[in-house]
This record gives C-alpha cells, structure tokens and sequence, in this order.
C-alpha cells in the first residue's frame, strides 16, 4: 500500500510469502526458477523480525558480505536505524533462509532479521503472538522502506552475487 500510495517507484515491485522455508525452501525453491535473474535487481527476505533481540530499531543483513546490499541501506537509513553484524557465519542463516535460491541465480538476496535461533522460544510453545514487540517491528518495516528507496527509484543496482562463493 506504502509503496503504491508513491506512485513513483521506477522498479517494479514483488511481494512474496513463501511456504514450507523449515522443509527445505521448498516455496522458495519453486518460485525463484520462475524468474529471469537479469530483471531481479533485489530479493529483501524479512524474517523474525518481531523480537528485538539485537536492540531496539536494530537488524542485521545476512550474507552482507555477497553483495553491497547493506552498504546502500547504511547510506539510505542515515544512522537512524542500527545496522548490526550478522551472528556467526556458522549458523548459516544466510542459506538457510528464503532468500538463498534467489542468491544461488546470481540475484543480491538477502534476509533482514532483528533475532536468531538463540531466542529461547525459536520453535518453542512460548514462540506466540504477545512476545512480538509490535513498535519496534513497525519501525522496522519502515527502514526497511527507506534503506531500499534507491533500490525502488533506480538511482542504486546492488551487484551481482557470483553464485561460486556461496556456501
């Protein structure tokens, strides 16, 4: 709605849900050959984002060091939004997230999170709807708009993931 309301995206715009992520990106996995890579300038994957766990207006990009991704989102968010390092790499969140099928064609995909699977109710019966911070996840969805303005616009292109270094 945010984004039809401008009326002034350059880039078209797709949004996704994906299904069966926990099963092997099965939705994902289906959906991404569908897709000319060339004419995907971004996949921006949005995931457990309603536990602040890395503070408040803060996520992390995985897989930042693939493209320049987060470079531009720095430079769009100003220093109003924090901007953390991912968890280790040994968690392998970047691969094992929705945005990996789009990364392995080359495209710059990659997951926007603010906690992990340390959280103590990741996949747990505690894991409901009254422990997501609902402020702090809005104030996320908003810098998630800012940080890819340019990308909407036109005026930035992240480069190209060489499927070759990926894990």
């Amino acid at each position: 709605n945010y984004f039809a309301r401008r009326a002034d995206n350059e880039r078209t715009l797709l949004f996704c849900a994906f299904a069966g992520e926990e099963l092997g990106l099965l939705g994902s996995e289906a959906f991404a050959p569908l897709l000319k890579p060339e004419n995907v300038m971004a996949v921006i994957n949005m995931e457990m984002i309603g536990i602040p766990s890395v503070g408040k207006n803060a996520f992390f990009i995985t897989g930042a060091s693939y493209s320049n991704l987060q470079d531009i989102f720095r430079k769009n968010l100003a220093k109003k939004y924090k901007i953390r390092r991912e968890p280790a790499y040994d968690k392998q969140l970047f691969s094992r997230s929705d945005n990996y099928p789009f990364a392995r064609r080359g495209i710059p995909a990659h997951t926007l999170m603010a906690s992990d699977d340390d959280d103590a109710c990741y996949h747990q019966p505690c894991d409901d709807a009254k422990r997501i911070h609902i402020e702090n996840m809005t104030n996320l969805v908003r810098a998630i708009a800012l940080g890819s303005a340019t990308i909407i616009s036109g005026g930035d292109t992240p480069v190209r993931i060489r499927p070759e270094r990926l894990p």
